[in-house]
């Protein structure tokens, strides 16, 4: 015999009740990054970009490919938070070379695509890095790798606003 009620509301807790709301980790303004970073000055953020772009040309990951720059993981955390600082801000800049500056198969990105991969970055970082984590602890490890840093260049180029695709 089996027992079926009818018209019954459905069982709320009183400890969940209005506590069930969608927490986006892949929402960089939920991204809690540490003090140091979070009150970073504008203009030192800005002016970090350029040593960014220059260790990425000097370690030659325009002649790599994707499988390669997989494997380097050669970015540490406090690199990947500024650049993250950086989408967290809503901002972007232009590389004049960017045909000789990424490798050949990022073209194959438009912003879509790139935004999901950097939704990935940003959901590890939520369950990764902490508001008391320090410099010094940021910059010894080293887990990130040059694709992760690839995928947020790029994403930082084509969505400036003057960027046009090379035809």
């Amino acid at each position: 015999m089996c027992l079926i009620a009818k018209n019954t509301k459905p069982f709320k807790s009183s400890i969940l009740k209005n506590k069930l709301s969608h927490y986006d980790k892949t929402d960089p303004k939920n991204l809690k990054l540490p003090t140091f970073i979070e009150d970073i000055d504008e203009e030192l953020l800005y002016d970090l970009i350029p040593h960014f772009v220059e260790k990425y040309r000097a370690k030659q990951y325009k002649l790599k490919n994707r499988e390669e720059l997989e494997d380097e993981k050669d970015w540490n955390d406090l690199e990947i938070l500024l650049l993250v600082k950086f989408y967290k801000n809503h901002w972007s800049f232009m590389i004049d070379d960017e045909y000789d500056f990424f490798p050949h198969f990022v073209f194959t990105y438009n912003i879509e695509p790139l935004k999901k991969e950097i939704d990935k970055l940003i959901s590890y970082l939520h369950d990764r890095i902490t508001v008391d984590d320090t410099k010094d602890e940021l910059e010894n490890r080293f887990k990130y790798s040059s694709l992760e840093v690839t995928y947020l260049l790029h994403y930082f180029v084509i969505a400036h606003p003057d960027y046009k695709e090379k035809e």
